[in-house]
């Protein structure tokens, strides 16, 4: 049996061509390998059989021809196994062995899975309402509320927090900037003291090395 060509991708997939001499290919109905796409020329391609050996020519075609993804320039010898496109079709040339060991190329394609009506069921409006705000207690099944309770600052004293007694706004800023003043001045000191200390930790030990 002569190699053939199955063509395995594009429409009527599966279809086979036996080469025998010279055969073109196109979409024009009147040649031997008539190929329904539109982005084949009438006249695409020329397949020749010469003893044993395949070769495809480009017939000038608006799109090209091309061999396992290369474009054909002039004659190009084919293989079993080699995959000619032309526009959006794709042809196999198969040996004989090939064809006995597998009838078809043709990848077979997966199931497409059915979708049920209701998992494309649009949003209705209460879907796409805004979720209720000050809820102080989750509803019952719900989720709780991501919101903790409000405390007093623990640095801040009473007194001034609340703005107690006459001229509380001012008094009060004041106080609270005296307050933290202080604390700072403290900890400036507390580190100055320490950065003393370590320095004169490392001439004793310098000294007692030396």
């Amino acid at each position: 049996m002569p190699p053939i060509l199955e063509l395995v991708e594009g429409n009527d997939g599966g279809r086979t061509f036996a080469l025998g001499g010279d055969v073109v290919a196109g979409r024009d109905p009147a040649q031997p390998i008539s190929i329904t796409d539109d982005q084949v020329s009438r006249r695409h391609a020329r397949f020749a059989l010469a003893g044993n050996q395949v070769t495809v020519e480009d017939l000038g075609s608006r799109n090209g021809t091309y061999v396992n993804g290369q474009v054909v320039q002039g004659r190009r010898t084919l293989v079993p196994g080699d995959r000619i496109r032309m526009g959006l079709t794709v042809l196999e040339l198969r040996s004989e062995a090939q064809v006995a060991a597998h009838p078809s190329a043709v990848l077979r394609q997966p199931a497409i899975t059915d979708v049920p009506d209701e998992v494309l069921r649009p949003a209705t409006e209460a879907d796409l309402a805004p979720a209720p705000q000050g809820r102080e207690s989750p509803p019952e099944g719900g989720s709780p509320a991501l919101r903790a309770a409000e405390v007093e600052p623990a640095f801040v004293p009473g007194a001034i927090a609340h703005g107690e007694g006459a001229g509380a706004d001012r008094e009060g800023y004041d106080r609270l900037a005296a307050l933290l003043d202080g604390r700072v001045k403290r900890q400036t000191n507390v580190a100055a003291f320490a950065l003393l200390a370590v320095a004169a930790l490392a001439v004793i030990i310098y000294l007692g090395v030396s």
